[in-house]
């Protein structure tokens, strides 16, 4: 049985939510990420796909897209689940910050950082900020 599944929710759109319990520190996905180079930055920050891209590596100015699920978590300034880029794998791993019941939606911070308000991302891109 997979862990993960997509259910639409009201007003937010698409969420990942797990199936069964997820223990706090457990990684629940690795996901392989494609990196696009340098010259492609631009492009693809005048997209509405720049909405599924991580930072892979600011001074270069590249993005990465996660495969799996990796791109389709929703936000939270106190989210219940974290990532750890590993820029020579081209992996991005999930992991818990707490446990999670089945049937709990699984955010990340897109800031990075646990409690850090990232409500600019979403005004930049006219999006209503709820948290």
């Amino acid at each position: 049985m997979k862990k993960l599944f997509i259910k639409n929710i009201k007003g937010k759109g698409r969420g990942v939510f797990c199936n069964q319990l997820i223990r706090k520190d457990e990684t629940f996905e690795i996901c392989q990420l494609i990196v696009l180079p340098t010259e492609d930055t631009d492009t693809l920050l005048s997209s509405h796909l720049s909405d599924y891209f991580f930072n892979f590596n600011k001074e270069e100015k590249t993005l990465a897209l996660a495969l799996g699920f990796g791109s389709l978590y929703n936000h939270a300034i106190y989210s219940n689940a974290a990532y750890v880029l590993n820029r020579e794998q081209k992996t991005i791993s999930f992991y818990a910050l707490q446990d999670l019941p089945p049937n709990t939606e699984i955010c990340i911070n897109y800031g990075g950082e646990h409690g850090k308000d990232f409500k600019e991302w979403f005004e930049s891109r006219n999006i209503h900020y709820t948290n």
